[in-house]
């Protein structure tokens, strides 16, 4: 029989999951995170052409340097980049390119917070 603290648990888990209303919505501007997360699904599936891989994937690296640089660390900006993941994972391949695209442009822009 199950006690009632997993209920509780349980409850609390379904009532504090975000809605995905604000979900799978393209960003109107790139931030480090959001971009590492953008153009990794990008990638993974196939919205841009093969040709094109390594300079989306270069921006991915500088984009990851910037979050570890304004999160203060490696661990806090693999949590603010993990934590964006639910959140674009369901975008279209037509979203994904053009995310991608924003944040390829935006690669070379300074960045005062990874938001």
């Amino acid at each position: 029989m199950l006690k009632l603290p997993f209920y509780a648990l349980l409850l609390a888990s379904v009532l504090s999951t975000p809605t995905r209303a604000d979900e799978d919505t393209l960003p109107d501007h790139a931030s480090p995170s959001v971009c590492v997360v953008i153009i990794g699904l990008a990638l993974e599936k196939g919205a841009i052409d093969a040709s094109d891989e390594d300079d989306y994937k270069a921006a991915a690296d500088t984009y990851r340097e910037l979050s570890i640089e304004l999160n203060g660390g490696a661990d806090a900006a693999n949590q603010m980049i993990g934590s964006s993941v639910a959140f674009f994972d369901g975008l279209s391949q037509d979203d994904l390119e053009k995310g991608a695209d924003m944040c390829l442009s935006a690669s070379d822009d300074s960045f005062d917070a990874d938001e």
